[in-house]
C-alpha cells in the first residue's frame, strides 16, 4: 500500500499544510532572530548611553577637583606617607588646607541632599577613612561616586568597572577595578568600543550579562577602560516566552490551515464530483445527457468542453449505428442471396450431373465426345461442391444449425471422419485418445464434416510417405481434437487469413486440386456455432497442427 494519498483533495491539503508549516517555521525563526537582534541592539544602545554618562560624570568630577587657575595643585599623600624633608606635619596628621581628591578649596561638593562636607576636607558622609578604604575611597573618590549615584541607573546595581591602562593613579575604589572581561579590555586597546556577553558569579548565582567595554582618556592624558554590565535575565525570559509562543502557535496554525484546506478543497472538488457522477451515467446507448455549466470558472469551461465532446460522440454513434444497420441489411441480403442462389443452383447441377453420368455410361460415344462430357461432369462436380459449401455457410450464418443440435459421442464422430478420408486417400492416418468419456452437443453431421475437411486437407498437402495424427483428449470440461501432419507447412503471412472465405494460401491450394477456398471458413463457422474454437499453427518444412476445442455437454 502506498504511503502517499491517492485523492487530489488529500494531496492538495497535505501540500498546503506542508508549505504553511515551512512558512510558519521560517517566519518564527525570522521573528525570533529579528527580535533577539532588536533587543540586543537596544541593550547595546542603552549600554553605550550609560557608558557615556559615566565617562561624563568622571570628567565632571575630575574637573571639580582641579584648583583654580594660578593656584598650584595640592600634594596628595596616602595614609602613612610622610610629607617630606622640608618639614610639616607628621605622618597621620592633616596639613592645613589639605585638599584631597574629592575636595576643592571652596569646600566639599554637595551630596545628593545638597549638604556639603566639613570645611578643610574629610570623608564624605557614609564613606570610609583612607583613600583606598572600603565604601568608595573616602574623600578621594567621593564626588565621582556621588555622581554615579545621581545617574540613578538600576542596571548599575552590579556596578561598573574602571581599569587604568597606564601607570596613572586609579580612578575608582579597589572593588571597582577588577575587570569583568579581561579579553575585552585587551580588545579595547584596538577598538574603542567592544561588546561581549559574560557570566558574573559562580554556580547557580551566576548572572548572564551584556557588557560594554569603552576606552576613555582624561584631560591629563590618563588612559583607562570602562566596563558597564547589563543583566540579560529578563531579556532571556522575554525571548524564551517568544519562542514558546511561536511553538504553541505552530501546531494550531497547521491544524487551522489543514481544516481550511479541507473545507476549501471540498467546495472546489464538488463540481468535479458532479462531472464524474454525470459522465458515469452516460453510455453508448444513451449519449443525450449533459453536464451542468453554472458560472464562468475553469470547471464550467471543462463541463462545456465535455458537453461538446459528448455532442460529437452522439453524432458519431448515430452515424455509426446507421452505418451498422445498413451493413447488417446488406449482409442479410447477401446471406439470403447466397442461400437462395445455392438452393437454386443445386437442382440444375443435379440435373447436369445426372445427364452427364447417363451419357458417360453409354458405349456409342466417340472419344472426343466422351472427353467433352467428362469435362462438363468435372466442372459440374466442382460447382456442386462450391454450392454445398455456400449452403453450409448460409446455414451456419442463419443459426439454423442449432435447431438440429443433440448430444453425440465425439470419438465415434472423429473415427467416422477418418474412415471417410481413408476411403479415398492412401496416406497414413493414426488415431489416439485418452479414454475420455463425454458427449458434445451440436449437429453430428456438421461436426463430422469439420474433421473430414481438416483430415482431408492434411492428407492432400503432404508427401506420399507423409503421416497424419489425430488425437482426442479431455481437459476439464472441454474436448480437444488435434490434427497434426508433417507436410510442407504454411508461411506465417498466410496464417491470419486462412479462415477467410475464398482465401487460398498458395498456388498448390487452388481449384486445380479440388479446393474451393471455403473449407476452413465452413469449419470455423460450424465450430463457433457450438461455442467452440479452432486454431492453426504451422511451420514451413515441419508441418501443420490444427486444434479444435469443443465444450462437452453437461
Amino acid at each position: 500500500m502506498s504511503l502517499f494519498p491517492s485523492s487530489v483533495r488529500a494531496k492538495l491539503t497535505l501540500t498546503a499544510v506542508a508549505v504553511m508549516g515551512l512558512l510558519f517555521v521560517l517566519l518564527g525563526a525570522g521573528v525570533e532572530i529579528a527580535g533577539r537582534q532588536q533587543i540586543m541592539s537596544s541593550v547595546d544602545g542603552e549600554l553605550a548611553r550609560r557608558a557615556a554618562q559615566i565617562i561624563r560624570a568622571h570628567k565632571d568630577s575630575d574637573r571639580e577637583m582641579r584648583p583654580p587657575d594660578g593656584v598650584p595643585p595640592p600634594m596628595v599623600y596616602a595614609l602613612g606617607q610622610d610629607r617630606g624633608p622640608r618639614g610639616g606635619n607628621r605622618p597621620g596628621e592633616n596639613p592645613p588646607n589639605d585638599n584631597r581628591p574629592g575636595d576643592n578649596r571652596r569646600g566639599n561638593p554637595p551630596d545628593q541632599q545638597g549638604n556639603r562636607g566639613p570645611q578643610g576636607g574629610g570623608p564624605p558622609p557614609n564613606q570610609g577613612g583612607g583613600p583606598d578604604g572600603p565604601g568608595g575611597g573616602g574623600r578621594r573618590f567621593g564626588g565621582f561616586l556621588r555622581r554615579l549615584r545621581d545617574i540613578g541607573d538600576p542596571t548599575l546595581a552590579v556596578g561598573p568597572r574602571f581599569i587604568v591602562t597606564n601607570q596613572s593613579p586609579p580612578i575608582a575604589p579597589p572593588e571597582m577595578r577588577e575587570p569583568y572581561d579581561k579579553g575585552a579590555v585587551a580588545l579595547a586597546k584596538v577598538n574603542p568600543t567592544v561588546y561581549s556577553t559574560v557570566y558574573i558569579g559562580n554556580g547557580e548565582l551566576a548572572q548572564k550579562m551584556r557588557l560594554i567595554t569603552q576606552r576613555a582618556k582624561d584631560e591629563d592624558g590618563r588612559e583607562w577602560v570602562l566596563q558597564v554590565p547589563y543583566p540579560l535575565g529578563e531579556v532571556d525570559k522575554a525571548l524564551a516566552t517568544l519562542s514558546t509562543t511561536l511553538l504553541v502557535i505552530l501546531p494550531f496554525g497547521l491544524l487551522l490551515t489543514g481544516a481550511a484546506c479541507l473545507f476549501l478543497m471540498s467546495r472546489l472538488m464538488r463540481p468535479i464530483r458532479e462531472i464524474a457522477s454525470t459522465t458515469a451515467s452516460i453510455n453508448a446507448e444513451e449519449l443525450s445527457g449533459r453536464l451542468s455549466t453554472k458560472g464562468t470558472d475553469e470547471f464550467s469551461q471543462l463541463a462545456a468542453t465535455i458537453n461538446a465532446m459528448l455532442g460529437r460522440l452522439e453524432e458519431a454513434f448515430r452515424v455509426q449505428k446507421l452505418t451498422m444497420e445498413q451493413l447488417e441489411a446488406v449482409l442479410k441480403q447477401q446471406r439470403r442471396f447466397t442461400a437462395d442462389a445455392s438452393h437454386e443452383l443445386k437442382t440444375p447441377l443435379a440435373v447436369i450431373k445426372a445427364n452427364t453420368g447417363i451419357m458417360l455410361h453409354g458405349s456409342d460415344l466417340s472419344e472426343d465426345a466422351r472427353s467433352q462430357i467428362e469435362a462438363v461432369d468435372a466442372a459440374a462436380g466442382r460447382m456442386n461442391r462450391l454450392v454445398q459449401g455456400l449452403m453450409a455457410l448460409a446455414k451456419a450464418d442463419s443459426g439454423s444449425a442449432h435447431q438440429s443440435a443433440a448430444p453425440f459421442d465425439l470419438k465415434l464422430t472423429v473415427q467416422n471422419a477418418i474412415d471417410q478420408v481413408h476411403h479415398k486417400s492412401t496416406q497414413s492416418v493414426s488415431y489416439s485418445d485418452d479414454g475420455m468419456d463425454g458427449l458434445v452437443n451440436g449437429s453430428e453431421r456438421d461436426i463430422e464434416r469439420v474433421f473430414v475437411n481438416l483430415i482431408d486437407n492434411a492428407c492432400r498437402y503432404i508427401a506420399d510417405d507423409g503421416h497424419v495424427e489425430v488425437q482426442v483428449e479431455r481437459h476439464l470440461d472441454e474436448a480437444i481434437v488435434t490434427v497434426r501432419d508433417n507436410g510442407l507447412g504454411i508461411a506465417p503471412e498466410h496464417l491470419p487469413h486462412l479462415f477467410e472465405r475464398f482465401y487460398r494460401a498458395d498456388a498448390s491450394r487452388s481449384t486445380g486440386t479440388g479446393g474451393t477456398g471455403l473449407g476452413l471458413a465452413i469449419c470455423k463457422s460450424i465450430v463457433e456455432s457450438v461455442k467452440g474454437s479452432i486454431t492453426i499453427e504451422s511451420e514451413v518444412g515441419r508441418g501443420t497442427t490444427v486444434t479444435v476445442l469443443l465444450p462437452l455437454s453437461s
